[in-house]
């Protein structure tokens, strides 16, 4: 048996991350979003969905009908500022064009108690306007069902600011995969059901799965988002059959370094206090920098 520990918008109003907290089914967090052909979304076009889910949902609790933001709103949550190489634009087009095709595509949910999987077209009309700074769109009214703040139980809390600092189909995957068995804390799960979540292929290599996308995704959960994951590889014989995870909420690397900034405090004197978030109240998150900056910075800015 080896082991495995990797190390580790908008201004808010109120200084925390809260408005970007997005409700789930846990069947979604758990067995994650493909195209009922059985393709996977990229990260970039499963980051803006939830992103456009949860603008929906803050703006019409418990509704989802119609959904109105910028372009420049929906670029810059998914991690992209404008700069003087026009990549802000290629990015903000790319984007709505996933979004165009997410549109034109049914996605397939699993229903886990029924044993069923069921497929929807989750957007049923999608219009960006450029020149307006304008995207515009629909959503099928199945949503109600599987994301909001009104799901009354079997629900994943999915943070947008740390699922959005994540590049890789693995780390969007299983982000919302970790955060749905958070509190179990350990839990086992086979090497067949990871690569059907990771690459819609059960049987696909497990040494391929553990290199190009278990060990970068987990490394990458632990540094940029608020929790932590240890794993431990059990074995029938040579082979490695199932995994056991262990979930602990931890801060991210950078919010760790604001933290002792906050307090005054060297990096060999991180553990001379307990970890609190006191700290968030003198900086406010860049959804499109990925950043934590000081509030007086800003404002003698």
């Amino acid at each position: 048996m080896s082991r495995h520990s990797t190390s580790k918008n908008t201004k808010s109003t109120n200084h925390t991350e809260k408005e970007y907290k997005l409700f789930e089914a846990n069947d979604v967090a758990k067995f994650g979003l493909c195209y009922a052909t059985g393709s996977l979304l990229g990260p970039i076009s499963y980051k803006a969905l939830m992103y456009l889910i949860w603008k929906c949902n803050v703006m019409t609790p418990g509704v989802f009908d119609t959904v109105s933001l910028s372009v420049t709103e929906m670029t810059n949550a998914l991690g992209y500022q404008p700069d003087e190489h026009r990549n802000f634009s290629h990015r903000a087009k790319y984007i709505c064009q996933a979004l165009k095709d997410i549109m034109a595509k049914p996605l397939q949910i699993h229903d886990a108690e029924a044993n069923k999987y069921m497929a929807y077209a989750l957007l049923q009309y999608v219009e960006a306007d450029f020149n307006e700074d304008t995207i515009k769109a629909q959503f099928s009214n199945v949503l109600v069902d599987h994301f909001g703040q009104d799901l009354k139980e079997n629900f994943t809390v999915v943070r947008l600011k740390y699922l959005n600092r994540l590049d890789t189909t693995a780390g969007v995957l299983l982000y919302p995969f970790f955060c749905r068995y958070q509190k179990m804390q350990t839990f086992s799960y086979k090497v067949t059901e990871l690569a059907k979540l990771i690459t819609q292929n059960e049987s696909y290599e497990y040494k391929k799965l553990k290199s190009k996308h278990l060990l970068p995704a987990i490394e990458a959960i632990n540094a940029m988002t608020d929790i932590h994951v240890e794993w431990q590889e059990k074995k029938n014989g040579r082979k490695v059959e199932s995994i056991l995870f262990t979930i602990s909420q931890e801060p991210a690397d950078d919010e760790k370094e604001c933290f002792l900034a906050y307090n005054r405090l060297k990096p060999s004197e991180y553990h001379m206090m307990p970890y609190n978030t006191d700290w968030m109240n003198a900086y406010w998150y860049d959804m499109g920098a990925k950043t934590y900056k000081p509030i007086e910075a800003v404002e003698e800015g």
